[in-house]
């Protein structure tokens, strides 16, 4: 239908606005982009990553957009204007970003690394919250009650309650590594992904 084509390097992470009118892509050049998905046009162009942008989010309600690089580094900009809202990086960990994840509510934003570790930013004045000895991917579940947060960690997923940061699940199966999570939009159904040594999608029941 379109080509949407300006990145000078490797797109490694695209992200959809919840209205479905906008995209934003990260890429190897260091750069994101803001697009109008409709007619394909590029918005503008958000500078400030040293390395390779690895992972994106963006907020349930389109108001804030996360970006993680290679180096460990976090920066939140304005979902509207594309503007940096954190006045330095964010030094999120010590080793590449793997995944982010806003909260239903946006108050809070997962980070996962390859270093195995997961932390939570309060996203009004991004301080850190909180602190996980776990996970590559992080996905919390959609809005309602029980709010969780899955997280991909090696051939495991753990289900954590991120306002107690206590773990409630652990569901082994996948025989290598889980690579990605997805909840299901009722948060009923968790769906992981496995790696070439375990190409399985699998489905699980978090309540179990």
């Amino acid at each position: 239908i379109r080509t949407f084509g300006d990145h000078q390097a490797n797109i490694s992470a695209v992200a959809v606005f919840p209205d479905r009118q906008r995209i934003v892509t990260g890429s190897d050049d260091k750069m994101l982009r803001l697009w109008d998905l409709k007619t394909g046009t590029m918005l503008k162009k958000m500078e400030g990553h040293q390395t390779s942008v690895n992972a994106l989010a963006v907020a349930r309600n389109g108001t804030l957009i996360a970006s993680g690089d290679e180096s460990g580094e976090v920066i939140a900009w304005h979902g509207e204007t594309g503007e940096s809202l954190t006045l330095a990086v964010i030094k999120a960990h010590s080793s590449g970003i793997s995944s982010l994840d806003f909260s239903p509510d946006g108050s809070v934003l997962a980070t996962g690394s390859s270093e195995d570790k997961t932390k939570l930013w309060g996203t009004t004045a991004w301080h850190l919250q909180g602190k996980l000895n776990c996970g590559a991917d992080v996905r919390f579940s959609p809005a309602g009650a029980g709010l969780l947060l899955a997280i991909a960690s090696s051939n495991q997923i753990e289900i954590w309650n991120p306002c107690t940061e206590r773990r409630i699940a652990l569901l082994n199966g996948h025989e290598s590594y889980a690579l990605s999570l997805v909840w299901t939009p009722d948060g009923t159904r968790l769906l992981s992904a496995g790696d070439s040594y375990d190409p399985t999608i699998r489905e699980w029941d978090p309540s179990t």
